[in-house]
């Protein structure tokens, strides 16, 4: 008898099992606001799927996490340097272009770009690209201090003891602003250019309140922040909802890069990250998400379909005699060493 129920139960739990669904799910690590959660719930519903989103808040973060922890993610967003990086590691999965019918719609020239750190695009596709300033609340900077519109506005005596500016959490971006600054490139490892650069660091930092590349997107809108070093689809976020945030793109230029999505080798539904990306690199879901994110699309259909008022706007696309003053941040090899050292210096 006790055979008998238990062969019954037994029955019943295989005929549950197989009765229930097998949610697919597709793990994707990212940036903070960087997708727009409308696209993540259109997905899951025309695939059948669960999104499971993690994020960060600079590329070390990112490759730490993925370098130390099992986790086993299917779509990773790494900026140019970092997919050299993760090549070099081995961490990434060739693509299948085959997989890609909506490849077409890149802009070969943003893909000539991206070849400068992925040979032959083989790992990566462009996501997104932009450049780095500063936002700033027109309520507590005067208008007197902006007027240099320079990246040595950090460094000006009205903010001296007051704790309210914050710089990007990200060597290369802080580093590369106060070599640019100092007249060099933001790649430039020389002792000349880093000790120059290191001299710059050291009376910005005399100001700064923390390194932070997130919290600064809340602190400037009610004023804990007045000015921070910024991503320039992060201030026009902030600005939509604040008319007395504004940005500034530093005279002296800034740097210019792109951000992409990968495929790491670890991942365990590759097809299902394909069929993710393929979906972004539809016109209309990239102009949906180009307008959510706000930086500029590497997807020429996308950009085909938005208000002029987006495609012209300078802040998301600069004009060409800007981008010209912008360099690419570039994988340094073992020189990034040096960079770190003048990093470890600033941030104790």
């Amino acid at each position: 008898m006790i055979k008998k129920v238990l062969l019954i139960l037994c029955v019943a739990l295989l005929m549950m099992s197989c009765g229930k669904k097998q949610e697919k799910a597709l793990y994707i690590f990212n940036w903070t606001d960087y997708i727009a959660d409308d696209l993540i719930r259109q997905f899951e519903k025309e695939y059948d799927c669960k999104v499971v989103y993690d994020t960060y808040n600079s590329n070390e973060n990112m490759l730490t996490k993925i370098l130390t922890t099992k986790s086993a993610y299917d779509i990773v967003v790494p900026s140019g340097d970092h997919v050299t990086i993760m090549a070099q590691k081995d961490l990434l999965e060739p693509l299948d272009k085959t997989k890609l019918q909506n490849y077409k719609n890149l802009d070969p020239v943003l893909l000539q770009k991206a070849a400068s750190y992925d040979p032959d695009n083989k790992f990566a596709i462009p996501y997104f690209w932009g450049t780095t300033g500063f936002v700033y609340n027109k309520k507590y900077v005067p208008a007197q201090v902006l007027q240099s519109q320079s990246w040595n506005i950090f460094g000006d005596p009205y903010f001296k003891g007051k704790n309210k500016i914050t710089l990007l959490d990200d060597a290369r971006e802080v580093i590369g602003a106060a070599l640019i600054y100092s007249g060099f490139d933001a790649n430039d490892t020389s002792e000349q250019a880093l000790q120059k650069a290191s001299s710059v660091l050291t009376v910005w930092d005399a100001n700064v309140s923390q390194y932070d590349s997130d919290s600064y997107k809340n602190e400037v809108q009610d004023g804990t922040t007045w000015l921070a070093q910024s991503y320039s689809g992060d201030a026009l976020q902030i600005m939509q909802s604040n008319p007395d945030v504004d940005f500034i793109l530093p005279k002296e230029g800034t740097s210019l890069w792109i951000d992409n999505l990968v495929i790491p080798k670890s991942a365990e539904h590759k097809e299902l990250a394909y069929k993710f990306i393929d979906f972004l690199l539809n016109a209309e879901n990239g102009k949906v998400n180009a307008e959510y994110v706000q930086y500029a699309s590497p997807n020429l259909a996308s950009t085909q379909l938005m208000d002029d008022s987006v495609k012209n706007n300078p802040i998301i696309y600069p004009k060409s005699d800007y981008i010209q003053k912008c360099d690419m941040i570039q994988n340094l090899g073992d020189k990034v060493l040096k960079i770190d050292e003048v990093w470890q210096k600033i941030r104790k």
